[in-house]
């Protein structure tokens, strides 16, 4: 619990740390600033990949001589750095003199550990995009296994806002708005998830329909270990690039730690808001979110489903044929430092159907200004209840667009059906 405990302060630590840095090597030197603080180290490094040349070059430094900045360059695949960043994988090394690498004169212990920056994608097949390197630990003592996993959270924090910095930097330079909202709709269409996975018992499928000026709407099924099967819709408040750089600091919150989906949805939720609350009072931006989380097995005739929504529409849920829509009332996330966040819990057995949304889907309106609303919600899930979760949200999608017709989307479309066997 103490290293979790860290990790998340981390994790917040960096947040602030980021806020008011425009520039991505103002960026990468707040955070090896942290770095070097957190492990007690006097020399280390970002290195980032050059595209125009395919070589690594360091981007943020401490304790390396300016010219020694200024003269590396490292290959893909050689060195320890170059090494690291071919394979993917982070190393630690205890004794530096029995790698052989000709770099060792230039430590003054025997320990160093190198880790690859990767972007989001690296975990389902993506590219990394530098490395992160500590040596010469104060007092001449070894890195530990500790230390390792702490700058392992240092650099998925690391990857995002590097990846973001280099898309925001590309809309700067571009001319056109539509260059923007492309890079934010890259953005957006990379954090979703690229395959739901399959949970036993359940059926789940999920959609989002960008809008003409994209917004923050984002969506996410967490399963795995001992953990009970989790669904989050969120929806960032705002439009195009903002939006979507900090939709990807409330996935990388989400998803960096691991222990998350472990707790109930009301921590999840002020562990979420704490780590969050300074980068979006700070941007003027705010998070509605429902976080659901399904023990199978745990209701009195089959499972539970144990939610908090937190400024967001509550789950929609058809129970025979009937509908439930019980909210928490808790309030956004980013509006307060110390919220206290609540949840309901509700039986569910086969055949139930519980639906998230964002509310881009029921205030979809047609040329007239008529909104699709909560009735025509409600009726498509019911007449269609006896598709799967993947037909259900096709043929729901399809009804908002022929309802708005020719009209285009004025806000993003999310919706996640649960349909539980």
């Amino acid at each position: 619990m103490k290293n979790e405990t860290k990790q998340l302060s981390v994790l917040h630590d960096l947040s602030r740390a980021i806020v008011g840095a425009s520039r991505m090597e103002d960026v990468c030197q707040r955070i090896l600033d942290r770095t070097v603080n957190l492990l007690s180290v006097s020399k280390a490094s970002i290195m980032k990949i050059d595209k125009r040349d395919g070589m690594l070059k360091i981007v943020a430094s401490k304790g390396i001589p300016a010219g020694v900045i200024r003269d590396v360059k490292v290959r893909v695949g050689e060195g320890i750095s170059g090494k690291v960043f071919k394979s993917k994988k982070p190393i630690m090394i205890r004794d530096i003199k029995a790698t052989g690498f000709e770099q060792k004169k230039r430590y003054k212990t025997s320990s160093l550990i190198s880790t690859p920056v990767t972007c989001f994608k690296m975990k389902v097949g993506g590219k990394p995009v530098g490395v992160i390197n500590v040596t010469d630990k104060k007092g001449g003592k070894h890195f530990t296994g500790d230390d390792l996993k702490l700058l392992n959270t240092i650099a998925n924090q690391t990857a995002s806002y590097l990846h973001l910095c280099d898309l925001a930097e590309d809309a700067r330079e571009s001319e056109h708005v539509m260059r923007e909202l492309d890079l934010a709709r890259a953005i957006q269409q990379r954090l979703l998830p690229q395959r739901i996975p399959g949970v036993q018992g359940l059926d789940i499928a999920g959609v989002c329909l960008t809008a003409e000026h994209v917004g923050g709407d984002y969506f996410d099924v967490i399963v795995g270990g001992a953990r009970p099967p989790s669904v989050v819709v969120a929806d960032v408040a705002g439009h195009s690039i903002s939006a979507a750089m900090m939709m990807s600091a409330f996935r990388s919150a989400l998803r960096s730690d691991n222990t998350v989906s472990l707790y109930s949805p009301a921590i999840i939720a002020e562990r979420l808001n704490n780590i969050l609350y300074d980068d979006l009072a700070s941007a003027e931006q705010f998070i509605s979110m429902v976080y659901l989380q399904v023990i199978p097995g745990g209701g009195n005739f089959g499972s539970v489903i144990k939610y908090t929504t937190a400024g967001h529409h509550p789950p929609l849920i058809l129970k025979g044929n009937g509908f439930i829509d019980h909210s928490t009332e808790d309030i956004l996330l980013g509006v307060e430092r110390f919220p206290e966040y609540h949840e309901r819990r509700i039986d569910v057995d086969s055949g139930n159907i519980i639906v998230l949304y964002t509310d881009g889907l029921v205030e979809a309106a047609d040329k007239k200004g008529k909104r699709f609303g909560n009735e025509r919600l409600r009726g498509c899930v019911r007449k269609n209840k006896h598709h799967s979760a993947t037909k259900m949200v096709e043929l729901l999608c399809l009804d908002v667009k022929e309802f708005i017709g020719k009209k285009p989307l004025a806000d993003d479309v999310t919706v996640v059906i649960i349909k539980v066997k």
